[in-house]
């Protein structure tokens, strides 16, 4: 795993662990240190990922309506494009853009790139996908992926 610039393995390690449901006493044990060092990692990374999630969506110019830094996930809107956007954070491909309206997949040029990187956003996140599911556009997918991680983002 390349890590994200700015971040250690360490918080990283650690954020994916809460993110899969451990408890800060399970990963201080698995890691050697106290839940208290944990709940400090945590709240440092997760103002990290916050900043990371705000900062993706300023450069894009998108209107941020909701960021949930636990999740990895800002929900946003781009004016340039009409699409309500989801920008998400992964410990392995740092922050990605997914535009919810977008019908530009099929043709483009980074259609292989996404549909990897979007299998990988529903594996990381424990998202289950039918084959009927994978058949779909990266697009398709992403808002089946994130309506099911987060509430009011809908497929």
């Amino acid at each position: 795993m390349a890590t994200p610039e700015g971040y250690s393995t360490r918080q990283l390690q650690t954020w994916n662990m809460r993110r899969e449901g451990y408890t800060l006493y399970e990963i201080g044990r698995r890691l050697g240190v106290t839940k208290q060092a944990i709940s400090r990692t945590i709240k440092k990374t997760e103002a990290k990922i916050s900043s990371t999630l705000e900062t993706t969506a300023k450069a894009a110019k998108i209107e941020i309506n909701h960021v949930d830094a636990s999740k990895g996930i800002l929900l946003g809107f781009s004016h340039e494009t009409g699409d309500r956007v989801v920008i998400t954070f992964s410990t392995r491909h740092g922050p990605h853009i997914w535009h919810h309206g977008s019908q530009r997949c099929e043709g483009c040029g980074l259609y292989s790139e996404c549909m990897r990187l979007i299998l990988d956003e529903a594996k990381d996140r424990g998202v289950e996908l039918t084959d009927e599911e994978r058949g779909y556009t990266p697009a398709e997918i992403a808002r089946e992926v994130f309506s099911r991680v987060l509430p009011g983002v809908e497929p």
